[in-house]
């Protein structure tokens, strides 16, 4: 999987990129706002997003990922997720600041 990334999520999707991003890192996202991930040493996360939407997954999970010794440089691309209004830039998803070590480029 973490040589393929692309054949457990799809070319294009944020766990492929996540992977591609975190040397050794081995993450899936799942059904309803769930995404787990491993690193090479044993240390994991788990995110499951109550409302079940899939916006808040990838901010949260770079965020316990930063939580749990990941170099937050390597997550700033997935630190935000834009939130549209009429298909422009309205806002930003993001964690909130207990759990963000991680500063957001994504949205702006």
């Amino acid at each position: 999987m973490r040589e393929h990334a692309e054949m457990a999520s799809g070319s294009g999707r944020d766990v492929a990129a996540l992977m591609r991003a975190v040397p050794g890192l081995l993450t899936k996202d799942g059904f309803e706002g769930v995404q787990v991930a491993a690193l090479p040493d044993g240390r994991a996360v788990a995110v499951k997003i109550a409302d079940g939407a899939n916006r808040a997954r990838v901010p949260v999970a770079a965020a316990a990922l930063a939580r749990a010794g990941v170099d937050p440089d390597l997550l700033t691309e997935f630190a935000g997720e834009p939130l549209l209004g009429g298909g422009e830039p309205v806002g930003c998803v993001r964690a909130v600041r207990a759990l963000e070590p991680v500063p957001s480029t994504a949205c702006v």
